[in-house]
């Protein structure tokens, strides 16, 4: 069969002539009638209608309805189309300011003001309009720039498969359809595109935490080294004299040794705050310094650890503290003789401690800075005179005191044979130092290290000791305090609400001007209905190549190699070429789909 022209081989029955298939599905009595334009007719009821308009009660034949409507051109309600995307393009547009006011609205308050749940429900509920009247714009728009493009060109039944479900398959996207029919093609892709603004649009606002800061004067603990209501030492019994730090300030001083930080202070501006203090306090100062004269070679043969108290007394003059501390660097090896020391002495001060301290969650981080004045007197044991005189000089001293006597004097040695650590400190019961046990070799010995150089960790232990006392000190001043208040609050995005409905919007409105424009230059208005397919589809042709699959086109592969195009249809009656039907003999005009022969253009 010529796939052009199958008239020439197979000439095509009468349009109602009845088929095989026909005959296998609906018997009838009538089956050996020829005339199947009968047999439907005799078979079907004739719809009475309450009202008939008189338009059909003029027609003189099937096809006065075709020669109605190309006559005048423009369907009824033509313009409909256009009303439709119109409401549709306001109601997307309204719905999305609403959206974008009511999330600008929400932005920066309280979480508390609206439900989070309702705003993102109600947020969803907005995109997804948006997307619906956007989207039915488009498809609206697209029906009739597919109709219209069925027009201009022929295209294979194949592809006409494929564009009539451009908007429902994804798969229909083929580069044919882009080649044939690019208009409607795209307006398809618009339609596929829409959906994600209601996707991203409710992302646009989400809950998140907002910090906000209030300055205000608080009160605060100082160093109360200078108070006649407290004191860091002990007196002689039944005596004037001062006999060392009293057990409150040891037990203290035990613990911030040993765990090497500061202790926690109340925080007097809420979780979430933070001060600063100046205050006066005493304060070491470490330097280096060369081996002292008394470690000769024999000694340092096994010395690891040396502390000696240069404080002298004198009667004329105030005594003042100072500490040589002698060590091995590199004390996790084994004893050798020919390991370097290092020495430094520490000497105390009167300091200024400027602290800074940040609560976050209320646990406080203390950042203290120093500032070196003149030298501190030490106790002096041989006075009598009353300690509550100069109670600044006996508290401060008492500290200083306390780190040294307790915790830094002695010295710790290793046998150089059997490897037995002797300390005599109890510098290793702070974090400053540590030791090792070989457990492998099931020998007793130990390595005694340094954690962290003590030129800066020894300072640092009088430090935390000093800020420490803060937590108990009856003495407080005033400073200025910044709290910071947490609260989850709404954050609008504006960005991402409106970019996405501006770029749908957009292919909306285009879409739109696209559709008018079609409908303007047709005048017809159509649709992806069955009813618009029924009466484009009249031709005997199409009854022709159509038969044998009147339930399913699965199987028609043959016949989706036709081109089709939409336009008007030319009907010869009898052999004399003359385009009349009806019997009346008036020449009547269909459209309707066919091969490019056998259909004019639609204009």
């Amino acid at each position: 069969m010529d796939v052009q022209t199958p008239f020439h081989s197979h000439p095509a029955p009468s349009s109602f002539q009845r088929t095989e298939e026909l005959q296998n599905i609906s018997p009838h009595p009538n089956y050996d009638n020829d005339n199947e334009a009968q047999y439907f007719l005799d078979m079907a009821e004739t719809p009475q209608p309450e009202k008939t308009p008189a338009a059909i009660h003029q027609r003189h034949s099937r096809d006065s309805n075709g020669a109605f409507e190309l006559g005048n051109h423009k369907s009824h309600h033509w313009w409909r189309p256009i009303a439709l995307m119109v409401m549709w393009l306001l109601l997307g547009s309204s719905v999305g300011l609403g959206h974008h006011f009511a999330y600008q609205s929400l932005d920066q308050q309280p979480q508390t003001v609206f439900s989070q749940s309702w705003a993102h429900n109600l947020g969803s509920a907005a995109a997804f309009l948006v997307k619906t009247s956007f989207t039915l714009t488009i498809l609206l728009a697209l029906q009739e720039v597919l109709w219209f493009s069925f027009r201009r060109r022929d295209i294979k039944i194949s592809l006409l498969d494929k564009l009539f479900t451009l908007s429902s398959n994804p798969f229909s996207f083929v580069p044919s359809a882009f080649a044939n029919a690019p208009l409607a093609t795209a307006l398809a892709g618009f339609a596929w595109t829409i959906p994600i603004s209601a996707i991203l649009s409710p992302g646009s606002l989400v809950v998140g935490p907002m910090v906000t800061f209030n300055d205000s004067i608080c009160i605060v603990p100082t160093f109360a080294a200078s108070s006649p209501n407290i004191s860091f030492y002990q007196m002689i019994p039944h005596g004037s004299g001062i006999q060392g730090p009293n057990t409150g300030i040891q037990k203290l001083a035990s613990q911030i040794f040993a765990q090497g930080v500061i202790l926690d202070l109340k925080s007097p501006c809420g979780t979430n705050c933070s001060f600063q203090h100046s205050f006066y306090g005493p304060g070491l100062q470490c330097v280096n310094t060369s081996n002292p004269a008394y470690l000769n070679e024999q000694v340092a043969s096994y010395l690891y650890y040396n502390a000696t108290d240069l404080t002298t007394f004198n009667e004329d003059e105030d005594s003042l503290i100072e500490l040589s501390i002698t060590y091995r660097n590199n004390s996790k090896a084994e004893v050798q003789s020919d390991l370097n020391y290092v020495s430094i002495l520490c000497t105390a001060y009167n300091a200024t401690y400027e602290l800074s301290v940040n609560y976050t969650n209320g646990s406080p981080k203390f950042s203290p800075s120093l500032t070196y004045h003149e030298q501190l007197q030490n106790l002096n044991m041989t006075e009598y005179v009353s300690p509550g005189d100069y109670p600044w000089h006996s508290n401060s001293a008492t500290l200083v005191r306390e780190v040294y006597d307790k915790h830094l004097n002695g010295t710790w040695a290793q046998s150089p044979t059997t490897q037995y650590s002797t300390p005599d400190t109890n510098i290793g019961n702070t974090i400053l130092v540590g030791n090792t046990v070989n457990a492998n070799s099931g020998a007793i010995s130990s390595l005694w290290f340094v954690n962290r150089d003590l030129l800066n960790g020894i300072p640092e232990l009088l430090t935390n000791l000093t800020i420490s006392t803060l937590a108990f000190s009856p003495e407080s001043t005033s400073a200025s305090c910044s709290s910071s208040k947490e609260t989850l609050v709404y954050y609008y995005n504006p960005n991402l609400l409106l970019i996405t409905y501006s770029i749908a919007f957009c292919l909306g409105f285009i879409s739109f001007l696209v559709g008018v424009f079609v409908l303007m230059q047709t005048g017809i208005r159509t649709g992806d209905i069955f009813s618009q397919i029924l009466v484009t589809t009249r031709n005997p042709f199409l009854d022709e190549i159509a038969r044998g699959h009147s339930l399913s086109s699965a199987d028609a592969d043959f016949m989706k190699d036709y081109k089709l195009r939409l336009g008007k249809l030319k009907r010869p009656r009898g052999e004399t070429g003359d385009y009349s039907d009806g019997d009346d003999g008036r020449e009547v005009e269909h459209a309707a789909f066919g091969l490019a022969e056998q259909v004019d253009s639609l204009h």
